[in-house]
């Protein structure tokens, strides 16, 4: 048997190369890319609310208390109102649904936000349709959820991704594996993932399923332009404070999650934002001017969200919990959900937790502002 050439085997060796080379920049090429302006909007992270849908007893939709929510996230501060998230039961799964409310977040942002984003939650088998639908509506980026992905090896997820991130910027999002439709998401596919995205949502509600996510966004060539929002309800205020540094080829790196995108946030938003904000001022400042303690807010939120979340009853009744405190703060008619009819108890658990802080509530936000939302959304 006569072997090559060594020439030859250098020869096609570059010509593989070369091949790859182009490729590999060919399909970078093809990825819509953020502005300049939209990404500073990004980075600047904050608070990202996944909005809920609101409903009647009878299941259908009510247009003026949902642009009344919409009109409470804006004016509290949030940096993005997100149509079609698991908080919004993923919009019923019904593309009218959904495209009706891109059509109504976008009208509110415009007619009342400033310096905020539009991010749509796409996912499911309609995932591409979806994308398309936020794109045509002019979102700026599409949070892909991992139900996109059932059935799919890693190859086939960063094709699907590359797909949808040719129609428009993409950001990612883990779920904890007990939700259906989570995905296992290797180094190796965050990686490839953040070659891709802005960055990620990361909630797999596991310390080292997220320790994963963040060592491989501090390595990542990317990893300046990525930002992280956290998504890990037991240890909200833990995660926003912590810096996390990894050893690497380029020696040590460090991420910090810019913010957060939870249900928790989707109720008593204007006091989020103040104590979000407050803890990152403090990761550059070394102050700390909240009126509850580090240890306290971290132990106090927590036990909030253990309640709202329905965290103890494993999660079936999440939505629920948040939309009966939003009933309770007079924003929507009753925390009527497709599915969740919330726990014995529930109710009251969340009263009380919410009653024991105060300083996390819009009691006072909602009742000095109520009168003139629903004046501006034509509800009397």
């Amino acid at each position: 048997m006569r072997l090559p050439a060594a020439g030859w085997l250098k020869l096609n060796y570059k010509t593989c190369l070369a091949n790859f080379l182009y490729l590999k920049i060919n399909f970078m090429s093809n990825l819509i890319s953020l502005s300049p302006s939209t990404k500073s909007i990004l980075q600047s992270g904050s608070v990202f609310v996944p909005s809920p849908l609101a409903m009647d007893e009878q299941k259908q939709l009510l247009e003026p208390y949902q642009r009344l929510l919409t009109l409470y996230y804006i004016k509290s501060g949030a940096n993005a109102v997100i149509p079609g998230a698991h908080t919004g039961e993923f919009a019923l799964n019904d593309i009218n649904v959904f495209t009706y409310w891109l059509r109504l977040v976008k009208e509110m942002t415009q007619s009342y936000g400033e310096n905020m984003l539009l991010m749509a939650a796409v996912g499911g088998k309609d995932v591409l349709k979806q994308a398309e639908l936020a794109a045509k509506y002019e979102y700026d980026i599409a949070l892909v959820a991992p139900t996109a992905f059932v059935g799919k090896d890693e190859d086939g997820v960063i094709g699907l991704l590359t797909e949808i991130a040719s129609i428009i910027p993409t950001f990612g999002f883990e779920l904890q594996r007990a939700i259906p439709g989570s995905y296992n998401f290797t180094y190796d596919l965050w990686s490839k993932i953040f070659e891709i995205n802005y960055g990620s949502k990361g909630a797999s509600f596991n310390t080292y399923r997220s320790i994963n996510m963040l060592n491989s966004a501090a390595n990542a060539k990317r990893r300046e332009q990525l930002v992280l929002l956290t998504g890990n309800d037991d240890r909200i205020v833990a995660d926003l404070f912590g810096e996390f540094a990894f050893h690497g080829d380029q020696g040590l790196k460090k991420v910090q999650y810019n913010g957060g995108l939870l249900g928790h946030f989707a109720t008593d938003t204007h006091a989020v934002v103040k104590w979000v904000d407050e803890i990152l001022k403090s990761r550059d400042s070394d102050t700390w001017e909240f009126s509850l303690s580090k240890e306290t807010l971290a132990h106090a939120v927590n036990h909030c969200n253990m309640e709202l979340f329905d965290a103890l009853g494993n999660f079936e009744n999440s939505v629920w919990g948040v939309k009966y405190r939003l009933t309770s703060l007079g924003l929507l008619p009753g925390p009527f959900c497709s599915t969740e009819n919330g726990r014995p108890g529930q109710a009251e658990a969340i009263d009380k937790i919410y009653g024991d802080y105060p300083i996390l509530t819009d009691n006072v936000f909602v009742r000095e502002n109520i009168d003139w939302m629903k004046k501006e959304v034509g509800i009397k």
